[in-house]
């Protein structure tokens, strides 16, 4: 058997972000969304909310007409101060490192509630069976970010410093339980070395899978890029970051991180309330305002009239 988890946790003061975490319902709205999308294309996995607080209605009810369980499990590890930039998002840690050595499956695969699932995931269980699989971001090694995380290594381990890590996102963590178990000790070992060593990161849980992606390389086991699965689709009016995988060799998982929470998401949840299914695909790709996987026809003829014009 194989598990799709999600995790959510609630703590007063605690960060989702710069900011302390605002807003609990639009959170369980994504939850909704994400799960049951995900239940949905994968019929035959588990599929579990893991969280340190009760569901509040109607969302409870909702999970689980859709056969999500919900798995309760304390903020007891991977914990940061509450005032640290994405003090919550270690709870992701903290919940798969619990599922891997508590819940008996073949695999797991732990998403985002930020994400709507499109497809099977039957790939992603075979590729998890070699690999620990991981959304590898699109930054640079001088990109801020990418360059912090490699930074908090060199205070790790200053004798090998400078390093350039692979950034690596939070946002999609697969593979085969012993596998993960191997992985989520790294994990372990980064984190209290960066407690030990007063590493605070602002970059959240993303630092210390890097980190542990990076040993994890270096020590012999498996880490891959889950990019052919899932893709990093910004929509804000100010940062459009997008491409045609939604439609064109489709990944399995759209990840609608940042302003969709409040677009998006409510559409979607409106929608699959109400008639208790998703939108037809092109609906979701319309709302997500993600671009016509296909050439712009005019332009197009232009520059094979301006080529045969050599």
């Amino acid at each position: 058997m194989d598990a799709v988890l999600g995790a959510f946790a609630a703590l007063p003061g605690y960060r989702a972000g710069e900011k302390q975490q605002t807003g609990a319902e639009s959170y369980y709205r994504c939850a909704v969304v994400a799960l049951t999308s995900a239940k949905v294309r994968n019929p035959g996995c588990t599929v579990a909310l893991i969280t340190n607080t009760d569901v509040p209605a109607p969302f409870d009810a909702q999970l689980a007409a859709a056969g999500i369980e919900v798995w309760r499990h304390e903020f007891d590890t991977f914990t940061m101060s509450a005032d640290a930039p994405w003090s919550l998002a270690f709870y992701k840690l903290c919940a798969l490192d619990w599922a891997v050595r508590e819940k008996p499956f073949d695999r797991y695969l732990m998403l985002d509630l930020d994400t709507y699932t499109q497809a099977a995931f039957d790939d992603v269980w075979r590729e998890a069976d070699e690999a620990v699989l991981l959304y590898q971001t699109p930054h640079a090694a001088s990109q801020p970010m990418a360059a912090a995380i490699s930074a908090h290594f060199d205070a790790l381990e200053p004798d090998g410093a400078p390093h350039v890590l692979t950034h690596f996102g939070g946002e999609f963590i697969a593979g085969r339980r012993d596998r993960l178990r191997a992985f989520m000790d790294l994990c372990g070992e980064v984190y209290r070395e960066m407690g030990a060593k007063g590493v605070v990161p602002k970059e959240g849980d993303e630092a210390v899978t890097c980190a542990a992606a990076y040993r994890a390389l270096r020590a012999g086991q498996p880490v891959r890029a889950a990019n052919s699965y899932v893709w990093r689709y910004w929509l804000g009016a100010r940062h459009y970051f997008v491409a045609t995988n939604y439609l064109l060799d489709p990944v399995c998982v759209l990840h609608l991180p940042g302003a969709a929470r409040e677009r998006q998401f409510p559409l979607l949840y409106r929608y699959y309330t109400r008639h208790g299914a998703f939108p037809p695909d092109a609906t979701v790709y319309r709302w997500c305002c993600l671009p016509p996987a296909r050439p712009p026809l005019f332009k197009t003829l232009w520059v094979r009239m301006r080529a045969k014009l050599l």
